[in-house]
């Protein structure tokens, strides 16, 4: 695959490993106290405002960036930072645009799939064609990923260290 060009780019994660996140592990593990520390290290590094398209005063919601081992089906936290609720829905495009509830949620917030696409390419300076090409190369690499099952490595974060 050619490098990324895109300052906000679509992540899907591979099915297998569907609301499987670092929140989600801490919650479970009574260590959300781990969470709240990592929410106040991202505002004291990053400031309040998004990561991506440096939106301010809007409420940022925690994204956690993933790197791809498919040669082993390896996943791995590598960062994560506040994204405003726009760049956050673009990340996880798959669920707001191609799940009715997700779909049902969209609508309720008043955003439409338009609303998502023009984000994309104002923050990323770029025509509705080369958006439709990046979402189609990110479905591509999803349903290849999908086929597998994935190990998951919460690298820094792991609630063991």
């Amino acid at each position: 695959m050619e490098e990324q060009k895109f300052k906000l780019t679509i992540e899907l994660v591979p099915s297998m490993v569907w609301f499987s996140s670092i929140y989600k592990l801490y919650k479970r593990n009574n260590q959300l106290n781990k969470w709240r520390k990592i929410k106040k290290e991202l505002f004291e590094k990053e400031g309040r405002k998004c990561w991506i398209c440096g939106a301010e005063n809007t409420r940022l919601e925690a994204h956690e960036f993933w790197e791809y081992d498919d040669k082993n089906h390896i996943q791995k936290l590598v960062a994560i930072h506040h994204l405003c609720s726009m760049c956050h829905k673009i990340k996880h495009i798959g669920f707001w645009c191609y799940t009715e509830d997700g779909r049902r949620q969209l609508k309720k917030e008043g955003l439409s799939r338009e609303d998502l696409i023009n984000h994309f390419c104002k923050v990323n300076n770029c025509s509705r064609e080369e958006f439709e090409k990046h979402e189609e190369e990110a479905f591509r690499i999803w349903r290849e990923r999908s086929k597998y099952e994935w190990k998951q490595d919460f690298g820094e974060y792991d609630p063991n260290r």
